[in-house]
């Protein structure tokens, strides 16, 4: 059985809006559905869309992995996971990727690398992964768009689904982790819903040396670890041209850990890695988290005006938090050698966000047409807490009083609007033409920022009766055109080829842009600004990206293939200051090409074999002559291949996932590894039993994430903090039942 359902979508605008109201993935390989929600043949339209289904990505997360892993295998452009919490730089063909739930974005103007820390599997009837930059669906889809789609009442019928699971490396009592959710569906003919809840627990991570795992102490990660996840939604079907939909979700993902990373005492780790240690004695209240609600309500009307109608209305409010990190500053009077201050602060940082989309779809003989609008405003704040600098210090970073709370990011209003209308045209019975536009405008509104230093310095009285200098905010606003075309010829039945040409549009994060300052001062510790990034001295320029394809792909009863080679061009690299960590916007032209593909061969009723594969060149131009974009943000090329058994009462499947080395000009190298997966179930009188293993052959290496933290993180502190190894072997078992 194929591991991916190959599916392609033309450039719709509505393409992955109209998905959030379906209840069920397609069982057909063949059908599709596009933007006027109606199953249409993948034969038929223009884009590459790999398309995850329940049961493969049940069979996957059955071996312990979690989604961002799973993804990361099961989709050629998408860079591997970690063990991480954190999705940043999981590239898709090499740039960012605009991550949905039900057609709602989790993207956000502070964009925070969470998306994927978002919903139970249990709630997922499958995923959607379009490849490459897009006019489709506007702001953050450089790379392309992941859109979840959860689980609907499949009848009117009572429907009940559970499932229990546990895993475990058998190092000790530390390494277990546990599972155990429900779901509730079912209605009448004219209302149906389904209510679910799970609850997951994750213990220690431990490696193939039997070490715990390093804690990631900057995006932090998912050791000792709780997860709650409920979720509602409900169908009202008016009449047979009317129908309304009602999601609501609340996610919540918390740490509980008594592990942390020793600094030595007072903190002379960051001056001695040897003495830097992963152990226990943490004392902090307020724990790393993703705490998440969401609502989305949908309305459809098949006949307005002679066309479709389709509206939709959602909100989404989340809080982050980050673990305590140390940042070490100069300060005259500090008793410390050579005035060294240290401070440790955690940040939390709270987004909402209330949106709608409209569209109209009409239909004539050849011609489908659609027109529509997309508006949301959101909010964003950040607050810092700092911790009591005698007890973190001494303490080497293991006990954490609350001190002192300030501003960490200045505030962020933003309000989006955009305009859309695509056209798509039966050119001949073998030719299918797909194009449109979209325009959108984007204004954020900065509030005023003073340095956490300044602030900190303050709250002591450092300034006496004075205060320190504010960096003042402002209103900055975009205004974008963006365009695409794409075409699908048929050669014969089983066999197409397709091109098509987009654009996408970014704004890079203001909030780690702006209200940025260089303050006076013997050590910069002062009360006046020197400089800053502030709306009215800097300007912050957004993103444009040309995307072009060239695809084929074939469906030939035993044999599944498709390939397509791509190339993106932005006339800005962004990266961050590994100093500060504030976004970087240069005027350096972005080229990224390559090919991903996919072939899936049926060797017999019952055993399948398949590879995916995804090479890819990153690059930048600096004074004229085109370099390897640096390590921390590229993506390494990629392969997984996969052999497997499956008939009614058992199944098994051995999966195998690498990719390649990658050193850019500079020096910096993301070291190669390969990982083998094994997952297999039992058909039982009522259920399935389901048993898996991840790290197979228990390799010894270091995550991507670890090695991208080391570059990102490295000049701040030794490398020793950031080296986080990947899990050991780890063995899982579960029960699944649907009643």
């Amino acid at each position: 059985m194929n591991n991916t359902t190959r599916c392609v979508a033309s450039l719709s605008p509505l393409v992955l809006l109209v998905l959030a109201n379906l209840s069920q993935a397609s069982e057909s390989e063949t059908m599709v559905i596009t933007a006027n929600r109606t199953e249409t043949a993948i034969s038929d339209v223009a884009a590459t869309m790999w398309v995850v289904d329940q049961y493969e990505l049940e069979k996957a997360l059955n071996t312990g992995a979690d989604l961002k892993n799973v993804l990361g295998q099961f989709i050629p452009a998408f860079d591997f996971g970690s063990n991480a919490r954190t999705n940043f730089s999981q590239n898709l063909r090499g740039r960012t990727a605009l991550v949905m739930i039900d057609g709602v974005s989790l993207n956000s103007t502070r964009n925070i690398s969470r998306q994927l820390d978002s919903i139970d599997p249990l709630n997922i009837a499958r995923v959607e992964v379009l490849s490459g930059a897009t006019s489709v669906y506007g702001a953050g889809a450089a790379g392309g768009i992941i859109n979840i789609i959860t689980k609907k009442a499949a009848s009117e019928d009572l429907m009940v689904e559970t499932k229990i699971g546990a895993a475990t490396g058998f190092n000790n009592s530390d390494d277990h982790s546990k599972q155990i959710a429900v779901a509730l569906s079912g209605g009448s003919e004219k209302l149906r819903g389904r209510v679910s809840f799970a609850y997951s627990e994750t213990g220690g991570l431990y490696d193939a040396n039997g070490n715990i795992v390093r804690p990631d102490i900057t995006q932090t990660d998912l050791q000792f670890n709780d997860t709650v996840d409920v979720m509602a939604n409900f169908e009202f079907i008016a009449d047979e041209q009317q129908s309304l939909s009602v999601i609501a979700q609340y996610y919540n993902s918390e740490q509980d850990t008594n592990y942390s990373t020793y600094l030595g005492e007072n903190l002379m780790g960051l001056f001695n890695p040897a003495l830097i240690e992963t152990r226990e004695g943490l004392q902090l209240n307020e724990q790393p988290n993703t705490e998440r609600m969401m609502f989305n309500t949908q309305y459809h009307h098949d006949d307005i005006w002679s066309s479709q109608l389709l509206v939709q209305a959602y909100y989404r409010s989340e809080s982050i938090r980050f673990f305590p990190f140390p940042t070490i500053v100069k300060v005259q009077g500090s008793p410390l050698p050579g005035s060294a201050y240290p401070i440790y602060g955690a940040s939390e940082q709270n987004t909402s966000v209330l949106g709608a989309k409209l569209a109209l779809i009409k239909e004539f003989e050849t011609v489908t047409a659609t027109f529509g609008v997309d508006a949301s405003e959101e909010s964003f704040d950040a607050d810092q807490t700092l911790f009591d600098q005698v007890t973190s210090v001494n303490s080497g970073g293991m006990v954490f009083t609350p001190a002192q709370n300030v501003q960490r990011y200045p505030d962020v209003d933003s309000r989006y609007a955009a305009l859309f209308s695509q056209l798509e045209m039966e050119v001949t019975p073998e030719l299918l033409l797909s194009g449109g536009f979209r325009y959108e405008r984007i204004k954020h509104e900065m509030g005023d920022n003073v340095g956490v230093l300044q602030q900190h310095l303050s709250q002591l009285g450092f300034y006496g009766n004075g205060k320190p200098e504010t960096i003042k905010g402002g209103k900055t606003d975009y205004d974008e055109w963006l365009f695409n075309f794409g075409g699908v010829y048929h050669l014969n039945n089983a066999m197409q080829v397709w091109s098509n040409v987009s654009q996408g549009f970014d704004v890079p994060d203001p909030a780690k842009f702006f209200g940025q300052g260089q303050y006076d001062g013997p050590n910069g510790e002062g009360a006046s600004l020197v400089s800053s990034t502030s709306v009215a001295t800097s300007e912050l320029e957004g993103v444009k990206t040309n995307s072009f394809e060239l695809g084929w792909r074939m469906d030939d009863g035993d044999i599944n293939a498709q390939v397509a080679a791509y190339i993106s061009l932005s006339d800005k690299t962004v990266s961050f200051d590994k100093t500060s960590y504030a976004v970087l916007v240069e005027d350096d032209d972005k080229r990224i090409y390559g090919v991903e593909g996919q072939a899936v061969y049926q060797l017999s009723d019952a055993i399948y074999t398949g590879i995916n594969a995804h090479y890819v060149k990153s690059e930048t131009k600096v004074n004229a002559s085109w370099q390897d974009l640096s390590a921390a943000y590229a993506s390494p090329s990629s392969a997984s291949v996969w052999l497997g058994y499956d008939e009614v009462d058992f199944g098994a499947e051995l999966r195998v996932n690498s990719f390649l080395s990658y050193e850019d000009d500079g020096g910096a190298k993301l070291q190669s590894y390969t990982l083998a997966n094994l997952s297999t179930y039992y058909a039982l009188a009522v259920g399935r039993l389901n048993f898996g293993v991840t790290n197979l052959f228990n390799r010894d290496y270091e995550t991507l994430w670890s090695q991208r933290s080391q570059m990102l993180y490295g000049l701040s502190a030794p490398k020793e903090i950031f080296t986080h190894n990947g899990q050991g072997r780890t063995f899982a078992i579960s029960y699944s039942a649907t009643f």
